[in-house]
């Protein structure tokens, strides 16, 4: 009778264990899968759903198509890393202390500002980060130090998309050691991302894909002799460029159908957008200025969200919104907290119409007399060198006519805004 008792404590012991078992994997399945893109270096009007009659990229097209277009939406920095630790850790550069191009001198990101990437591998997914890092060099800032379980990139600003030699001569890294592959780099990552998705049966996924393109040195694919050198690395193009995008909008294409031949597209959250705007070979429509700069052309970025059981297909929102927005709305989907964040959940009704964003770029310590940049509603004031001009976007999204001194109560109004927020930096 003992044995009886003991076994039925037993069986009941593993029956519980059981249900929490299918309870939990259940939940996970529940959990939307998340694929967060990033091109690089673009122009806000080369690609379909901004406004391109030039470049065809009907992958991303079809992503606009069947979610919601972003018009307003604007990255944090003007240039590649701290436009890229904003999104990771949805704080604003000077918060995370990442303001400048992180060079081989540089911390870069750390453990002291959790990742979207560490905060959702707590919640059970798993994390993979593929393409363009540069967010540090060392152990204490790579990505398996930032919450990603699998990493495949490079560290550095560019890379051949050939050889797979960065302009400082770095190599492509799988997890902490390099690696050397073949093939063309933007198929490469797309090859990989597929790998990374389809090893995950049950657990939900959150994969960052950060390709290069199209940064320089912009090779045509099909053409591997085309191997570049520092002399070379700038020896491009606009009809190179254009082969490059649309060589990227087809690798997006090989991700959602490899999403939907697994059966994966409709629990998965996928986001497309840029890092910041380019220069050179772009195409910014009607913005003005471009990378490393303050004005529209180099901040102002296309975002495309596709979310599961979308009922809005092809919904324009013209709300204003900043890459921290991306960070809130892809954990708020995840049932993670964002209150100590600077971002808002997108897919809310409830983001307030007077919110401020704000920028300062480079940082004062960089010697070099800083850009600050302010947006409320349809008001820009930007302050470049020692003009503090004012911009009506809604009506002049080109920033050509300053209206400063037709409307001085709200310029005044946005300059104590500004100074105010720089009481919040350090330096």
């Amino acid at each position: 009778m003992k044995m009886k008792k003991k076994f039925r404590i037993l069986f009941s012991s593993l029956f519980v264990l059981l249900l929490v078992s299918i309870a939990d994997v259940s939940h996970a399945q529940d959990q939307p899968n998340i694929v967060l893109i990033m091109a690089d270096y673009m122009g806000y009007a080369d690609i379909e759903p901004f406004g391109s009659n030039e470049i065809k990229t009907p992958s991303i097209s079809d992503l606009a198509n069947q979610g919601i277009k972003y018009t307003n939406f604007y990255s944090a920095a003007p240039v590649c890393s701290p436009a890229r630790g904003a999104l990771l850790t949805g704080l604003y550069p000077f918060k995370n202390g990442i303001e400048t191009n992180v060079g081989k001198n540089h911390t870069g990101l750390t453990a002291s500002f959790p990742s979207i990437a560490t905060k959702l591998k707590k919640k059970g997914y798993r994390t993979g980060f593929i393409g363009k890092w540069h967010l540090g060099y060392t152990e204490l800032s790579s990505p398996k130090a930032n919450g990603f379980d699998y990493y495949f990139g490079f560290n550095d600003w560019s890379i051949d998309y050939y050889s797979h030699k960065t302009f400082s001569g770095s190599s492509l890294y799988k997890n902490d050691s390099p690696i050397e592959v073949e093939g063309y780099i933007t198929n490469v990552f797309t090859d990989n991302a597929i790998e990374f998705i389809n090893k995950q049966p049950s657990r939900p996924f959150f994969l960052s894909l950060f390709y290069n393109a199209p940064l320089p040195p912009l090779q045509a694919p099909r053409n591997p002799q085309d191997i570049r050198d520092k002399t070379t690395w700038f020896s491009n193009t606009r009809e190179d460029y254009v082969i490059v995008i649309e060589n990227l909008d087809e690798n997006i294409g090989r991700i959602v159908g490899n999403l939907k031949n697994k059966g994966l597209l409709e629990n998965t959250i996928i986001v497309f957008t840029y890092d910041h705007g380019g220069k050179d070979y772009v195409d910014h429509g009607e913005l003005f200025h471009g990378f490393n700069t303050l004005w529209e052309g180099g901040i102002r970025v296309p975002l495309i969200i596709r979310r599961p059981h979308e009922t809005k297909t092809n919904t324009v929102d013209a709300r204003l919104a900043i890459n921290m927005d991306v960070t809130a709305t892809l954990l708020n989907a995840a049932e993670v907290s964002v209150e100590d964040l600077d971002g808002v959940d997108l897919l809310s009704n409830n983001i307030d119409k007077q919110r401020v964003l704000y920028w300062r770029y480079p940082p004062k310590n960089m010697n070099i007399r800083p850009q600050f940049a302010i947006r409320q509603g349809k008001w820009k004031l930007i302050h470049d060198t020692n003009s503090k001009l004012l911009f009506n976007l809604d009506e002049d999204p080109s920033e050509r006519k300053d209206l400063g001194y037709r409307f001085p109560s709200v310029k005044d109004r946005l300059i104590k805004k500004l100074e105010l927020w720089k009481e919040q930096m350090k330096n």
